[in-house]
């Protein structure tokens, strides 16, 4: 089997996870700063833990929150929340990410709490608005979950706040976690006070279950395994809110929203970022094979895809997506759709109004394999199996 994608985690790694009696909080911070170019940055259970403290933190209540709608769910899941209202905005043609111009703020200005800039599958969308850098009356946030080799990249001034997550399937990963970014020092010091007044400790046996689930993560990606693991995935809904965020529930209770970082998620993370630029190298030279093999025969990939880019994801879009899913399967190479929703169709928001292009991404698109271990005569096989079924249909 063919894993779609697991964390790029060492033998060095593991040592770093198991260093028991090293803190690590001050310097992973430190480092986080000085590799992502920020003045100022803080860590929290999740990326989504992260953007409901920046609400929060800055008084932002009943207000519009402009965001894509095509996105992952749970950065919505924070917006609620916080007690504010998702405004979704379509993304662009021939493109994963939205822009948000300058008509949408003028629509919603009268009560506009923030915009969310997201950047997805490593395609950068840094804002092009030209925006007032201070006295602004509502924030700025980038949301680089799924591709953190740009955040350096940001134009300085424009955004109040950067989020990343450090989940398990993150080309950056803490097995878990997230981390805001500031420039500005009072922006962070407002985000920092509100935080550490609401931090509570996380509990013995939620420790212990925290642990034990990163533990297993070191074994249920590694090639030997990863069969056994794609098929729990596939016969069971066991790992289902692992693998697709739309099955988080917005009115369940989260304390984790308001625990740490665990130091060994930090830990880690320390010793990933000795790798990091290896790491978005190797991807560069996996997305570039695809696009190579892929671009003379599907025509779009020339629309939505560049060279160069430090993908999180392969987003390959076909119209008989399940159909090509369960081809691939059956040839030994493991997939999956990410993401296969819209957040305004789903029910727990219900929203009203329309998203083409959000709709036609969400209804086509299927993830494949990248990881550290691919070659690119694995990837000739793939994009072979892929012509293949096109030809066939």
């Amino acid at each position: 089997m063919i894993p779609v994608l697991y964390p790029y985690l060492t033998y060095s790694d593991f040592q770093a996870f198991l260093g028991f009696g090293k803190s690590s909080s001050d310097t992973f911070e430190k480092e986080m700063c000085e590799k992502f170019k920020s003045k100022y940055s803080l860590t929290f259970s999740s990326g989504r833990a992260g953007l409901y403290h920046i609400l929060k933190a800055n008084n932002i209540q009943n207000k519009f929150i402009l965001i894509s709608a095509y996105t992952c769910s749970v950065v919505t899941e924070a917006i609620a929340k916080s007690g504010n209202i998702p405004v979704f905005v379509d993304i662009n043609a021939d493109s994963f990410n939205a822009s948000i111009t300058e008509a949408q703020i003028r629509e919603y200005s009268s009560n506009l709490g923030a915009i969310v800039v997201t950047n997805l599958y490593g395609f950068t969308n840094f804002s092009e608005l030209d925006l007032p850098k201070k006295d602004r009356k509502f924030l700025v946030i980038l949301d680089d979950a799924l591709s953190p080799g740009h955040v350096s990249q940001r134009p300085v001034g424009l955004y109040d706040y950067v989020i990343i997550s450090c989940g398990v399937r993150k080309p950056f990963t803490c097995l878990g976690g997230g981390v805001v970014f500031a420039d500005d020092e009072d922006k962070f010091k407002t985000l920092q006070d509100f935080t550490l007044k609401n931090r509570i400790p996380m509990r013995l046996c939620k420790k212990l279950k925290t642990f034990i689930l990163s533990f297993a993560f070191f074994l249920a990606f590694k090639p030997l395994l990863y069969s056994f693991t794609s098929f729990v995935r596939r016969k069971t809904t066991l790992l289902d809110a692992f693998f697709s965020e739309k099955y988080h529930d917005i009115y369940k209770e989260c304390p984790e929203y308001f625990e740490a970082m665990c130091d060994f998620q930090k830990r880690i993370g320390i010793n990933q970022l000795k790798k990091f630029d290896c790491l978005l190298d190797r991807r560069r030279k996996i997305g570039n094979t695809y696009y190579k093999l892929l671009s003379p025969h599907f025509t779009w990939v020339k629309k939505y895809w560049d060279m160069e880019i430090p993908y999180s994801h392969i987003p390959f879009l076909h119209p008989d997506r399940d159909e090509l899913e369960k081809y691939l399967l059956k040839n030994g190479i493991d997939t999956e759709k990410y993401f296969d929703y819209i957040i305004p169709e789903l029910d727990q928001y219900n929203a009203n109004g329309k998203f083409p292009n959000a709709k036609h991404i969400s209804s086509q698109i299927i993830n494949l394999p990248i990881n550290m271990g691919l070659s690119e005569k694995t990837i000739s096989k793939i994009v072979d199996k892929i012509r293949k079924f096109d030809a066939n249909i």
